[in-house]
């Protein structure tokens, strides 16, 4: 069976969230655009899960997972999650309550920054022959005046 991982890299940065979602430009890079600098991983308490995976920890071709991403007693704003396999995506996202999909499906992102926790994410795994998949995703936590907190993946 076909592992998945989410790795993640905390950034901290100053910038101007958009409010409906991430725009297309931040597909390649799984950043809201903010220019980035890293913060110690220790310091994030955000996971996506995923559930119903085989019990080799991988996925089956063509089925729909809930993938559910939390930040613990953590609320988040914003949020851009995309499966890859290496830097092409794979797979495709469902809209959902708060989401909608991006980057030509390939990913999902918020519809609105109202304050938002375990939201579930519904994604359909690629196709056999496909491989390992890793998800890539940044959340943002905080985005006002004094400026813009987020973690991200790449």
């Amino acid at each position: 069976m076909i592992a998945i991982a989410a790795l993640f890299l905390v950034c901290l940065a100053y910038v101007q969230a958009n409010p409906d979602g991430a725009p297309s430009t931040a597909c390649a890079a799984i950043a809201p655009q903010h220019g980035v600098s890293s913060q110690p991983l220790a310091n994030s308490s955000y996971s996506l899960n995923v559930s119903q995976l085989t019990a080799t920890g991988g996925y089956t071709p063509g089925r729909t997972y809930t993938l559910v991403l939390t930040g613990g007693a953590s609320q988040y704003k914003g949020l851009l999650v995309q499966g890859r396999r290496g830097t092409t995506p794979v797979g495709s996202f469902a809209a959902g309550n708060l989401v909608k999909p991006a980057c030509s499906n390939t990913a999902v992102t918020h519809i609105d920054r109202s304050l938002k926790n375990n939201v579930p994410l519904i994604w359909t795994a690629p196709a056999a022959g496909t491989g390992s998949v890793v998800f890539s995703y940044a959340v943002v936590v905080q985005n006002n005046a004094t400026g813009s907190i987020y973690y991200a993946t790449l």
